[in-house]
């Protein structure tokens, strides 16, 4: 669940020096694989990993990662000085995909290099789109008052500039948000979608920009035209604590611990009992058990963790985590295979899962660069598994992994880790 005091990240003890480490898989990530790594990590193809491995980013010596993200084909990873206070600017490295300046800096370079960029103050969280990118930042200048700041393709208006530009290279503050604020208002959180943005505040409401055929935005009845800038989204119970997006429809809970879904439908995954086409507003979904503490939005399905057992409940189509056998439901199914669940998170056809025990668990659909992070299997004549319709665990140390520090892309995953050391 997302909080105010969320927003305050641990800090390292006083004169410790941070020691980051990054593992990741997918696309590009090869690129960086830790020369060390024994034996070398495998590759299906250039520059990518199909398994998790270890990477290294040219960190400044004591840097701590703040954040990461990672959307389709192009991820950040942010990082400042870690000895002490909040840093007055913070580093962004990108890699991937930059047609439309989604990585925060204009670039000809090959998705395999590095583009640098700096914002004000600490970036507190990054999400990413399919050609988009939206940081939330703290810095003393604005006193408790967060800011959101986009890049990249803004044919929707996802980047809330209220303009027609197409896109934008450089990292902006979404300026219109500010005015919407109420007394003691901030941002809390952000996502993206495909091709929309939204945002959380503490006050409980949610934002929505950018596109809105599909009803994304839950602007209500009737409403399907995009919005170049933040609009309110229609009916929600106030306060909202959470939202999940990764493509084109959302979820949100309410302090109640109830969940509510808007956007696309068309796959079952709205958890009414029903095939329906979209949803204009946001509507309660039939879960039973109560409350839910995580949610995560793929493409066709919807994820949740609820009830006192923290059980993950699916629904949709595709690779639903319950095996080849089943692939499609209409009403919320419980994954058994496991157990309690304390975090999830998942894009287009793919899902991660972290246990009781902090195990990360993958599982998906169209395995292609190792998007997966499974990797070939001895036994089937070193073949990689093109799909996998169950959980199955990734061979990651517990110990490599902060929970606040994971992004699941459509082609990239990244896992970080802050060590204090003396």
């Amino acid at each position: 669940m997302i909080t105010l005091a969320r927003l305050d990240l641990p800090r390292l003890r006083p004169h410790a020096r941070a020691l980051a480490t990054l593992t990741a898989w997918g696309a590009y990530v090869g690129a960086f694989a830790d020369g060390a790594s024994s034996p070398p990590p495998p590759r299906l193809e250039p520059a990518s990993l199909d398994a998790p491995a270890r990477i290294t980013l040219p960190l400044a010596d004591g840097a701590r990662i703040y954040a990461v993200g990672a959307g389709v084909r192009h991820a950040l990873v942010a990082a400042a000085d870690g000895a002490g206070g909040a840093p007055a600017r913070t580093q962004l490295l990108g890699f991937g995909l930059n047609r439309r300046g989604q990585l925060g800096a204009a670039s000809t370079a090959p998705p395999a290099a590095l583009v640098r960029s700096t914002v004000p103050g600490r970036v507190v969280q990054i999400a990413c789109g399919r050609e988009h990118s939206a940081l939330l930042t703290r810095s003393p200048a604005r006193g408790r008052r967060a800011a959101v700041m986009t890049c990249g393709a803004n044919a929707h208006g996802q980047l809330g500039y209220a303009t027609a530009e197409p896109f934008g290279d450089c990292w902006r503050p979404v300026a219109a948000l500010d005015r919407l604020m109420l007394a003691g208002e901030t941002a809390a959180k952000v996502q993206c979608g495909l091709d929309h943005t939204l945002v959380l505040t503490t006050r409980g409401r949610v934002f929505a920009m950018g596109w809105g055929a599909d009803g994304q935005l839950g602007a209500g009845p009737g409403a399907t035209g995009d919005a170049a800038g933040p609009v309110l989204v229609h009916g929600l119970p106030r306060p909202v604590v959470d939202i999940a997006a990764s493509t084109d429809f959302a979820l949100a809970v309410d302090a109640a611990g109830a969940l509510y879904y808007w956007g696309n439908a068309e796959y079952g995954q709205a958890m009414t009992g029903a095939r329906i086409d979209q949803v204009l507003a946001p509507i309660r979904a039939r879960l039973a058990p109560a409350p839910v503490v995580a949610i995560a939005a793929a493409g066709t399905l919807a994820l949740a963790v609820a009830g006192a057992d923290r059980s993950l409940y699916v629904c949709g189509y595709g690779a639903l985590g319950l095996g080849p056998e089943r692939t499609a439901t209409l009403e919320p199914l419980s994954i058994p295979a496991l157990g309690a669940v304390s975090r999830i998170w998942a894009t287009t056809d793919r899902c991660l899962a972290l246990d009781a025990a902090g195990r990360l668990h993958s599982w998906g659909l169209a395995n292609a660069a190792g998007r997966l992070g499974l990797a070939s299997d001895p036994a089937h004549e070193g073949a990689l598994p093109a799909n996998v319709f169950a959980p199955q665990p990734l061979p990651i140390d517990p110990g490599d992994i902060d929970p606040d520090l994971v992004a699941l892309g459509n082609d990239i995953a990244l896992v970080a880790k802050n060590s204090a050391v003396d």
